[in-house]
């Protein structure tokens, strides 16, 4: 057997292990893209039902150093989504979606110290909820106080990420389990409809096992 022999025989090796990879790529962008695609339809029809529906939230949304906002009700929502194109074909790269709970009453706080006001408004700030501050000034000039408007509604909002390298999908969940940031990191085969009515129960403040997905930061696509 000749080189130009061992050369083909090498060169027919590679073309079967491109085409094995490529295979398994499609594969998986394949099962990403139906994932990603369940998941959208899931939480687009449970929006719409939400907004029948109605319900109350159970939890309890803490802000330190301001108010516990409980009793909120289900307001409004949104849903959309995102595509890339990858290798000529559009496919999903990111789902949006928030539901807003709201409540009838507004807090007001007044302060005149200038380290109380300071540590109120680090305290809204880091609860990511909205919020209106009216400096108070003296005739110089000088801020003499603060008054601080805190209505009495929280948005839940999530970000889901395809990640068709590792064949997972990514949550960016604000204000799902209560005041905070939280990320989940969920590979495809485990998305089901079980898997999203847990999320849903999560969404709505019933008990709920979706936190076993939770990971310590965020995940590389959400940097």
């Amino acid at each position: 057997m000749g080189l130009l022999d061992d050369l083909k025989k090498q060169a027919d090796l590679v073309k079967t292990q491109q085409i094995l990879q490529q295979n398994l790529h499609g594969d998986k962008l394949k099962l990403v893209e139906d994932k990603m695609k369940q998941t959208f339809q899931y939480v687009h029809e449970l929006l719409k039902q939400l907004a029948v529906v109605k319900p109350t939230s159970p939890l309890v949304y803490s802000i330190p150093g301001v108010a516990d906002f409980r009793n909120l009700v289900f307001t409004e929502s949104f849903i959309d989504y995102r595509k890339k194109r990858i290798n000529d074909k559009e496919y999903f790269d990111t789902t949006h979606f928030f539901v807003k709970w709201a409540g009838p009453d507004t807090v007001v706080i007044e302060k005149d110290m200038p380290p109380v006001m300071q540590r109120i408004r680090e305290s809204l700030w880091l609860s990511k909820v909205k919020f209106v501050e009216e400096e108070k000034k003296s005739a110089k000039g000088f801020v003499i106080g603060a008054k601080f408007t805190v209505p009495a509604a929280v948005l839940t909002d999530i970000v889901i990420k395809a990640d068709h390298e590792q064949g997972r999908l990514h949550f960016q969940a604000t204000h799902l389990f209560g005041l905070g940031v939280e990320y989940l990191s969920i590979p495809v085969q485990e998305i089901s409809d079980d898997m999203l009515e847990d999320f849903a129960k999560a969404l709505i403040g019933q008990q709920s096992e979706i936190r076993r997905y939770r990971v310590a930061g965020a995940p590389g696509t959400f940097r």
